[in-house]
């Protein structure tokens, strides 16, 4: 079975993704500063791989992404707002500093 170029690149965004979600949690869960270090940098280089993937596929139509309402916009934040009352520790998280 021969993939088509568009499959080829959704298994590659997928990877992305996966390899990211890796990258965040040794970062996060690594006691050794040399390593935590190596990890960020590959975790940055891994999001700007998924960017660029991302941005080719959707120029080409093979990454369709919704419009967001206005309607939809005010539920996110509504629900976001929520969730910090719920979750103090949530405060500041979507920041970047």
């Amino acid at each position: 079975m021969k993939l088509t170029e568009k499959e080829m690149t959704q298994d590659i965004l997928l990877m992305e993704k996966q390899l990211g979600q890796l990258y965040t949690l040794t970062e996060a869960e690594c006691a050794n500063q040399g390593v935590r270090k190596s990890m960020h940098r590959l975790h940055i280089d891994t999001e700007e791989m998924h960017a660029r993937i991302f941005h080719a596929m959707h120029q080409r139509g093979w990454y369709q992404t919704p419009v967001a309402g206005q309607q939809a916009i005010e539920n996110a934040i509504l629900k976001w707002e929520q969730n910090k009352l719920r979750q103090p520790e949530l405060e500041g998280q979507g920041k970047r500093h």
